[in-house]
């Protein structure tokens, strides 16, 4: 029985890098999508437009097949986690490029 709960934890923490990882893209992807607008990149910002909903698909999907509350807070926070760090790395960019 303990294998089975070790199991289950290891494929939580996979399953969090993973929403991490997608989060981490999605906004990237949302924040590019923002300066494509204002710059008026209409191809970039009508590519990116048809890309973002698709980046975030394994989050929702995650989020609802999740079965507790616990389980909906590891992932809202890896992927609030994802966020941060995909706007600061958005700017970063901005910045010096």
């Amino acid at each position: 029985m303990s294998n089975d709960s070790d199991q289950i934890k290891k494929v939580t923490a996979k399953k969090l890098a993973v929403i991490f990882c997608f989060s981490l893209v999605a906004n990237f992807l949302g924040s590019w999508y923002g300066y494509a607008m204002t710059h008026g990149q209409i191809v970039v910002q009508a590519i990116l437009g048809i890309c973002i909903p698709f980046s975030n698909l394994f989050y929702s999907n995650a989020f609802i097949e999740a079965k507790s509350f616990k389980d909906r807070v590891k992932i809202t926070f890896a992927a609030g986690l994802a966020l941060s760090i995909g706007s600061t790395l958005m700017l970063l960019l901005q910045e010096y490029i």
